[in-house]
């Protein structure tokens, strides 16, 4: 997160295209500078401090001696051909964050006080590390983690795939088919399958190469239902 904080010496006209600091310097952690004769719109690229000058999402506002006067606000405009984006009072107390473009305009209407201070926490969307990197790996990692549940009927010998997350299996046939669990390696720890005979006929589970189910057995009849683990040395099983 980029952290901006622009001391005004004048009031806030709304109108006045702002002129990049000269005296920028790190204070506190704040990318601080001072904003010298009339200001009201500063380009919301912020003279070059804004990452990659990718777009961001930021929270502003005012800080001043004296509560906001009637009427002050901050306008989010759009690149030319200029329109509105949205419009608030930037007091201390705001809670409102916005989506700003490269190209957009920060538009500042305050009243002159003695002191006048605009902070703005900004957290860019573009880049590596940034906002929508890390949220694109995190939604990354939450769906590789989970793979959802899924469920699926057989009716004749089956050889099972790996799988991931939770595979309910329902054997529903008269035979007494045999179902073959993958290699286990293949398969994550966290992994669970479930095993439901529907039919009359009895399915066997049986494990694939060397692998071995429970207490070095190949086969387990399933009689009702059974569950399923790769332990990471065997096949476990519960249920009947």
């Amino acid at each position: 997160m980029d952290k901006h904080r622009l001391h005004v010496r004048n009031g806030l006209d709304g109108v006045t295209i702002a002129t990049a600091p000269t005296d920028y310097a790190l204070v506190d952690g704040w990318t601080q500078g001072t904003l010298v004769g009339p200001v009201g719109i500063i380009p919301a690229g912020l003279f070059g401090k804004v990452p990659a000058g990718d777009p961001y999402v930021a929270h502003i506002n005012v800080l001043s001696p004296d509560p906001l006067a009637v009427g002050d606000f901050f306008e989010l405009q759009s690149g030319a051909p200029v329109q509105p984006r949205v419009q608030y009072v930037p007091s201390p107390a705001n809670t409102r964050l916005v989506l700003v473009r490269p190209t957009d305009r920060l538009r500042f209407f305050v009243q002159p006080q003695a002191v006048l201070v605009i902070e703005l926490l900004i957290e860019s969307i573009g880049g590596v590390n940034e906002l929508g990197s890390r949220l694109a790996e995190w939604s990354a990692r939450a769906s590789g983690g989970n793979a959802g549940v899924r469920a699926v009927t057989v009716a004749a010998p089956t050889v099972l795939p790996a799988w991931t997350g939770l595979l309910h299996v329902v054997h529903d046939s008269i035979n007494a088919d045999v179902i073959t669990l993958p290699p286990r390696a293949l398969v994550p720890l966290d992994a669970v399958l479930t095993v439901t005979r529907k039919g009359t006929g009895v399915p066997t589970l049986a494990a694939a190469g060397a692998d071995r189910i429970a207490v070095d057995m190949m086969v387990e009849q399933v009689n009702r239902s059974v569950t399923v683990y790769n332990n990471g040395e065997r096949w476990a099983l519960t249920g009947v």
